[in-house]
């Protein structure tokens, strides 16, 4: 019996003494799992360090692309250069060129009208200005004068010199001289060539659900547009060549309305026009005298396909919740 004891109690030392053994084999090989994963988690963090900025650069650029169309344009605020504000002057324009290749040709991309006008609301004046680094430099000056029924609008400076006459007639103006044509109004604003081969023709009228277009040349329609009002203090204008599918010559005018009574717009065509905010210029336009100061606002701006549209917008005060 004390034999078997003692062979007993030797085996129970081994045994323990491989039990310890083991485990502090088991104990330093979880030390060596947890180093080893360690320094694996540490080489993997150059690599995600480098990717992600990557990453968030790709789609930050996407956002903003997608953003940027669906806000108001506003191409007086400060950036590299001085913010553009209305002074004393009626109305203020400033229209930015984004079609490609104007600033590399003209030394600038911004321009500024800054519109002038008598008490009773008719325009006088306007000088245009180039948004330039570090200042407005004076680029042309357009006078404007009233002598019976007859308006003569003159421009001079940087290269440019003209004249026209307008003549007033009931509901109509004849100009004569840098251009001739013939403003008429009534329930839409009308652009007449002389011989009346050519009319433009842009409703203003506000009992009708949208503002429609129409453009005419020997009688036959060239191009239709259209103004909509999808949300509040928002308008969209869409004018096409009924034989154009594909869409290549039409434009496209996003409007804003801002509670000031100030309004911004965006044109694109198949390639970007222009980006403008004004002030100002809604009362120069809804008032008594708006087809007298359109005429004069379409010889200043240069007979803008673009911006005729514009005109009897706010000539009919349709969308401003007026």
């Amino acid at each position: 019996m004390e034999k078997s004891s003692i062979g007993e109690t030797k085996a129970m030392k081994v045994t323990k003494t491989v039990t310890r053994k083991g485990r502090e084999r088991r104990g330093w090989t979880v030390v060596f799992s947890l180093m080893a994963l360690l320094l694996a988690l540490a080489s993997c963090k150059p690599a995600k360090v480098t990717e992600k900025p990557l990453d968030s650069q790709k789609a930050g650029t996407s956002a903003g692309t997608v953003a940027q169309g669906s806000q108001a344009p506003h191409p007086e605020a400060a950036g590299t250069m001085p913010a553009v504000s209305r002074k004393n002057e009626a109305a203020l324009l400033v229209y930015k060129h984004t079609g490609f290749g104007y600033q590399d040709s003209h030394g600038y991309d911004t321009s500024i009208f800054r519109i002038l006008a008598h008490p009773t609301g008719q325009i006088s004046g306007a000088v245009m200005y180039a948004r330039m680094p570090s200042e407005e430099a004076q680029k042309t000056t357009f006078n404007v004068s009233y002598v019976g029924d007859q308006i003569v609008v003159a421009a001079s400076g940087d290269g440019t010199s003209w004249s026209a006459e307008l003549t007033a007639k009931k509901e109509q103006l004849d100009v004569k001289g840098k251009v001739n044509y013939s403003i008429a109004t009534g329930t839409s604003l009308d652009f007449i060539s002389p011989d009346g081969s050519y009319v433009e023709r842009y409703s203003i009228d506000t009992a009708a659900s949208e503002l429609t277009s129409e453009i005419k040349k020997g009688g036959a329609v060239e191009e239709k547009g259209k103004w909509s009002f999808p949300e509040k203090k928002k308008a969209f204008y869409a004018q096409t060549r009924p034989q154009d599918e594909q869409n290549t010559e039409g434009f496209t005018i996003d409007f804003w309305f801002e509670d000031s009574g100030d309004v911004r717009f965006r044109t694109e065509g198949p390639a970007p026009v222009n980006e403008a905010y004004a002030s100002g210029l809604s009362g120069l336009l809804a008032s008594e005298h708006g087809l007298a100061n359109a005429a004069i606002l379409d010889l200043i701006l240069g007979e803008s396909r673009y911006l005729r549209p514009v005109y009897a917008l706010l000539m009919s005060r349709k969308g401003t919740g007026k």
